[in-house]
């Protein structure tokens, strides 16, 4: 409700601040705020949800702005023609840049953007014919300022109303998924690099439209406005706001704009300014202005009571069989014959060979450093094999993408368990429900019926899904305030949700009680009676494996030194040598 009041407020006082005031400037900087906010709300797609930093943004906002400019001035457009024109413009240029800088991340990712602005800005001075060079553009058509002012205002209401609506669709939680863990998003059909260059086009279509509406205020543009120093400040006006919240960057936008208002005097040290706002924002504001607000609220709220959850129940049947299985269900699901793979001069995997049928319990085990997890890496296509042939359902899947490998039916769980941070245990599983299948982005941001209806879908599946599990009354809360064991569950659950054929379970049991294994035993079995995907485990606990496997396959060094039924692994010398320890 609170939140809700916010909001109203603020349209409020974006409604009656013409109706105070008559002087032209006072409507200049809020008209300013309302750019920085469009921006910065684009920018929140790019950094907040996707965790991609962009210090070449300016660079966009300048390709939004001379595109309108131009379409004005030489092609005699009108001004909303020429806005969508440049919107048009500086989406392509967007997905042309994320295209080849998205190939690195981190320090690298901000070194290439900058590296853009630079070239913008370069070309923008160097290139007279087109840009004006130095002297820029002018005699471009203005509109009445309040009349402008209700086109940016409404505007930039727009853009944070889209961006709410793409973090509340299958679109948004793949961006947050990519963000918390690019790993094991791709194990669930998505493809990190592709959800990128969408969140970063989406981000330059914004900065576009506003560098057009900045071109409409000023009546002119020239370099000087597409600086550095400019990428500077919508980035910092975002994270000062708040990354990944909705209102970040209304909060950001206003405060450095009205602040450098307030401190005319220090504008000489601009730089210095925005840099003492960037370690207040980064020591003692981490989640913004917005968070900060946000968590204090939730602080003086009493915490509901929590109950015990529910005894795991047994998972049910996929709702439908994956498009990869094979109508019977009979015969071998995957075939890999000599795989072998190396670190420098370590070998991991030696000629090892793995046959799963359809439908039932592989055990892999081994002691530890025998190459399980290594195997399993190669089979989702986390590592590239050296050699060897894997194939599932009849068709070679070595050296394939880890996505593409998971939208071919296999899904995974992983040693040290990956959940979704800033997502809830819900949305956790509605990212495996909708997987790679995320509809078009300009459905998600414009929220239509049938994205609504279709995420009615998703969230009604994974509440199922949790339910099955036993999870269903922790449903909302953050999947990375589970206790270890939950933790566990929710990847399982995660997995099942992509209907897959084959399920890897990379050690399950790890970090479980006695009563929580128990339970899992449970599941897996009923897994395998009522349908579902064959199952390979990796697991330490031998109790659980030769009660659940049909068939087990030790490692050792990288090599097979046994394969066959449980109780011939058992018995096996060699077996008992390396893993089970000597009979007594």
């Amino acid at each position: 409700m609170s939140e809700r009041l916010s909001w109203i407020t603020l349209v409020a006082a974006a409604a009656i601040v013409p109706l105070l005031t008559s002087n032209t400037y006072y409507l200049y900087v809020v008209i300013s705020a309302g750019l920085l906010t469009i921006v910065t709300a684009g920018l929140n797609v790019l950094v907040g949800f996707t965790g991609q930093t962009s210090l070449g943004h300016a660079g966009l906002y300048a390709f939004g702005a001379y595109t309108a400019a131009l379409c004005a001035t030489r092609a005699g457009l009108s001004e909303w023609a020429a806005v969508a024109t440049a919107i048009v413009v500086t989406s392509v240029v967007g997905a042309a840049v994320a295209a080849a800088a998205l190939r690195v991340s981190g320090p690298y990712l901000a070194m290439v953007t900058i590296a853009f602005g630079l070239i913008v800005e370069g070309v923008l001075i160097e290139w007279g014919s087109v840009t004006g060079g130095p002297g820029g553009i002018f005699n471009i058509p203005k509109p009445s300022l309040r009349v402008h002012y209700w086109t940016v205002m409404l505007a930039a209401a727009l853009a944070l109303w889209l961006t709410a609506n793409l973090r509340r669709s299958a679109w948004g939680r793949a961006c947050l998924a990519v963000k918390s863990s690019e790993v094991a998003a791709e194990s669930l059909g998505l493809s990190a690099y592709y959800v990128r260059i969408a969140a970063f086009t989406v981000s330059a279509a914004f900065t576009g439209a506003a560098g057009a509406l900045f071109t409409f205020l000023n009546g002119y543009i020239s370099p000087d406005s597409f600086t550095l120093q400019t990428s500077i400040l919508f980035l910092l006006a975002l994270l000062f706001g708040g990354l990944g919240r909705i209102a970040g960057p209304v909060a950001g936008s206003v405060a450095l704009t009205i602040l450098p208002e307030l401190l005319t005097k220090l504008l000489d040290y601009r730089l210095i300014l925005y840099g003492s706002l960037l370690l207040l924002s980064i020591y003692w504001l981490p989640e913004g202005v917005v968070g900060a607000l946000s968590r204090g609220r939730k602080a003086r709220v009493a915490p509901r009571p929590t109950t015990a959850p529910r005894p795991p129940a047994a998972p049910r049947p996929p709702a439908a069989p994956h498009p990869a299985l094979s109508p019977e269900g009979r015969g071998v699901l995957l075939r890999a014959r000599g795989v072998s793979l190396s670190f420098g001069g370590i070998v991991a995997l030696a000629d090892v060979a793995l046959t799963v049928e359809h439908r039932s319990i592989h055990a892999v085990i081994g002691p530890n450093g025998a190459g399980k997890t290594s195997l399993l890496n190669v089979l989702s296509g986390f590592y590239a094999p050296d050699a060897g042939a894997i194939a599932l359902n009849g068709r070679s899947i070595a050296g394939l993408t880890p996505y593409a490998i998971a939208r071919r039916g296999i899904a995974r769980t992983f040693q040290t368990a990956q959940v979704f941070g800033g997502l809830s245990v819900l949305d956790n599983v509605a990212v495996g429900v909708a997987g790679p299948r995320l509809g078009t982005v300009w459905a998600a941001l414009a929220g239509t019926s049938a994205c609504r209806a279709r995420e009615s879908a998703i969230r009604s599946r994974a509440q199922a899904l949790l339910q099955a599990m036993g999870l269903g009354e922790v449903a909302d809360d953050a999947a990375e305030a589970l206790a270890a064991g939950l933790r566990r569950k929710l990847e399982i659950a995660r997995a099942l949700a992509t209907l897959p054929v084959l399920l890897m379970l990379d050690e399950p049991a790890a970090g479980l009680s006695p009563a929580e294994i128990a339970a899992l035993d449970l599941q897996l079995t009923a897994l395998r009676e009522q349908g579902g995907p064959a199952v390979i485990l990796v697991e330490h606990h031998m109790d659980l494996v030769m009660a659940v496997s049909d068939r087990i396959t030790v490692l050792d060094y990288g090599r097979t030194i046994a394969d066959g039924a449980p109780e011939e692994v058992r018995r096996d010398p060699a077996v008992i040598e390396a893993y089970l320890g000597a009979a007594t």
